[in-house]
């Protein structure tokens, strides 16, 4: 552009000085507007040129937009994107051989497509045109997003729950819980659905939470409130479609939704968000809102053009602000052209559902991350270095379904609030995992008083232990991670420099290698772990009392009321503490009887291994088992080291909101951490955990994840 000017010689060019410079001032004028543009695309609505009404969006782990919409195109079509601009068909949900065959007359409508686990979950309607009471939910599922997708029939249909038009299903997970929301101009109705989220659970009871004016239900929770999306008016009359989008609010998920004015939204009053302008006509069933890299929110919904309203429900894009905790869009109605969604450079989410994003952050002048392992089988592990804390761990079941079998937050706000949300979760324990009795240690004859922070003793290295430091991280490559912290002399009052190294190995037999080694300055005391709570049912809203449990010791040390070992050894046989055959939770978890379960109000206590002769752990035999009947996936460990601590979640209350909105009630988990005895320093009789100076300190835990039909026969 620049040559092309020098060339024209324009007229108000008076010399060859003066033309340089302006000459030079223009370019690089050209030159930051070309700049700006480059980094404001825009995009122009409709984004999809083709009637697709009801549209329901999901991202897959590659970063592709899928959008499915009512069958204008038969069997249910399916749309890919990139950036949420750009859409190109790719295919139908079904085929006329898949078609879901329960009321054969009916057309599929709303869709509503959700990612669980490792499968594609489709909600479906299915209505005849006017037919109110010959209308129902149904739902499907694949592997991929493309499908082919399996249709597993109606989950109900209006004559069998007495609500008309139940169509424009809606799913929610929260506080553990599945949840679907429907409804069409007769009430907004949800209910709590089974576990697997097939059906209605038994005896759960639909429940209105919202007038006759609205449908195509969407609940996204924001800032402390669930805002509740829905269309009023006219869908589907062309340019005589009164359709807008509304919206309400509420503190439960259930209600009550009110107004911007505070009316509640069950006796009709409603918050109109988006209605229709010069250009669009009808705009409203909006999909799910999707939140770009810059942390704006996008909405897609359908609308006709009011140029040619015979060309059906076009699907639109535009932005949504949060004012004053409310959805807007500018203008309130939708947009020409605009700035582009900023999808370049977007953070995928892990196959777990974790943002990395929402782990970066700073801690005391310290860089926090997630980092990702993936090994062949399609295993994947998410650890942060805040505490070089395992997050995540998703692994296959017997059935192929992958699930993450460890309880944790899905950010490192809670992880770093000790005080609110304080938790061991998957953490790197360190210097001494375990207790000490009443905080006391001596050295050389000196005695030293290291912090009280559990029942008068010393637990986890005190109450800012290595679980709350910021560990220096190094992905070595895809399957290898190591952690490292550096400890002052005097941290927690504890003795030495310490340096200690923690790495992680995913292996290709989907098994967790974890070697730990440290050094010191001084003489000091050491003793590592990993502290993950298990759930291998693959649902940590429900206790885990039914997992089953096998620890290969024929002793155990007992403990006081204060959890402190006593000193002694005694024999598992005959006791509570026998789990030599794999048991199960259940049968003495609860026992009240027994005064080790009784006092720490389940299982929180060391067995020695049988693993450990002559001074050497055999890390090759298997040292303890945990086995899910439900999934069929089990757990098998081995370590070098003479003990392994099982707590089964005794503390857990369901008082606070983990990963993926979960709360996790008592006994939700198994934490199997290998260790030396605990208040080992006291206790000569046992392993000394002392490191000396020039001698470094070496622990090897390996965690071997399968999947097995039954546990007579492997997989």
């Amino acid at each position: 552009m620049c040559y092309s000017y020098k060339k024209t010689r324009c007229n108000f060019v008076k010399d060859k000085n003066n033309d340089m410079k302006k000459l030079n001032s223009l370019c690089a004028s050209l030159l930051v507007t070309l700049a700006a543009s480059a980094q404001t695309a825009t995009y122009t609505n409709p984004v999809i040129n083709r009637s697709a009404p009801d549209p329901t969006v999901v991202r897959a782990d590659d970063g592709t937009f899928y959008l499915y919409s009512t069958e204008d195109v038969r069997n249910l079509p399916i749309y890919s994107s990139k950036n949420l601009v750009n859409w190109t068909f790719v295919g139908t949900a079904f085929t006329d051989a898949s078609r879901p065959q329960w009321l054969p007359e009916g057309g599929i409508w709303a869709p509503c497509i959700n990612r669980v686990g490792s499968q594609y979950v489709l909600y479906y309607s299915k209505s005849v045109w006017g037919g109110e009471w010959d209308a129902g939910i149904g739902v499907a599922t694949s592997l991929s997003p493309t499908g082919p997708f399996t249709d597993h029939g109606n989950m109900f249909i209006s004559k069998g729950i007495g609500i008309q038009n139940c169509i424009d299903p809606f799913y929610i997970e929260d506080g553990g819980h599945k949840y679907l929301f429907w409804g069409s101009f007769h009430g907004i109705y949800g209910c709590e659905l089974s576990d697997d989220g097939m059906s209605l659970k038994a005896g759960a009871k639909p429940q209105q939470v919202a007038g006759s004016f609205m449908e195509g239900t969407y609940i996204k929770r924001r800032g402390g409130y669930y805002y509740l999306f829905g269309s009023a008016g006219t869908c589907c009359d062309g340019e005589r479609s009164t359709y807008r989008v509304t919206v309400g609010r509420s503190r439960s998920l259930f209600g009550p939704y009110v107004d911007r004015q505070g009316r509640p939204l069950l006796d009709n009053n409603f918050e109109v968000m988006l209605h229709r302008n010069q250009r669009v006509i009808g705009p409203g069933h909006n999909a799910e809102l999707v939140t770009d890299a810059e942390g704006s929110d996008w909405l897609l919904y359908h609308g006709f053009s009011a140029d040619s309203p015979d060309e059906g429900r076009k699907v639109w894009l535009d932005r949504v602000d949060w004012v004053d905790g409310w959805p807007h869009v500018m203008g309130s109605s939708p947009s020409a052209v605009a700035a582009a969604p900023v999808v370049e450079g977007m953070k995928n989410l892990t196959l777990s559902g974790l943002d990395p994003a929402h782990f970066e952050s700073n801690i005391e002048g310290r860089q926090t991350h997630l980092y990702t392992m993936r090994n062949s089988k399609g295993m994947e592990v998410c650890i942060t270095n805040f505490g070089a804390r395992i997050v995540s761990i998703m692994v296959p079941d017997r059935k192929g379904v992958m699930h993450d079998v460890v309880l944790g937050y899905d950010n490192i706000a809670q992880y770093a609030d000790r005080i609110n949300f304080g938790s061991d979760f998957g953490a790197a324990i360190g210097r001494y995992a375990n207790r000490i009795n009443k905080g006391q240690i001596t050295v050389d004859g000196k005695t030293i008083q290291l912090p009280q922070n559990n029942y008068g003793h010393c637990l986890h290295g005190g109450p800012t232990g290595w679980q709350y430091q910021v560990y220096d991280g190094r992905q070595l490559n895809d399957s290898t991670l190591q952690m490292t912290v550096f400890s002052p002399d005097g941290d927690n009052n504890f003795p030495g420099a310490v340096t200690a190294t923690v790495t992680y190995t995913l292996t290709h037999d989907n098994a967790i290698d974890i070697r730990y080694e440290a050094t010191t300055t001084k003489k000091t005391v050491i003793n590592m772990t990993n502290h993950s709570y298990f759930n291998l049912n693959g649902d940590p809203s429900h206790d885990g009392e039914n997992q089953m449990l096998y620890i290969n010791a024929d002793r155990y040390t007992p403990a006081d009321t204060t959890y402190m070992t006593t000193g002694e050894e005694l024999s598992v046989a005959g006791t509570p503490m026998d789990f030599r055959r794999f048991t199960s939770l259940s049968r003495d978890i609860n026992n009240r009887q027994f005064d080790m379960t009784r006092n720490a109000g389940g299982f929180d206590h060391n067995w020695c291994l049988n693993t450990w002769r002559k001074g050497k752990g055999n890390d090759k035999k298997l040292a303890a088992a945990l086995y899910s009947p439900t999934t069929g996936i089990r757990l098998d460990v081995y370590t070098d080291e003479p003990g392994i601590q099982i707590y089964t979640g005794n503390f857990l209350d369901a008082s606070f909101t983990a990963k993926h909105g979960y709360r996790y009630p008592r006994h939700a988990s198994v934490c199997l951490e290998t260790q030396h005895y605990p208040d080992s320093p006291n206790k000569p009789q046992w392993l000394s955990p002392w490191l000396e100076p020039g001698q470094k300190y070496t622990s090897h835990c390996r965690y071997q994840f399968s999947a097995w039909k039954n546990l007579k026969k492997k997989k």
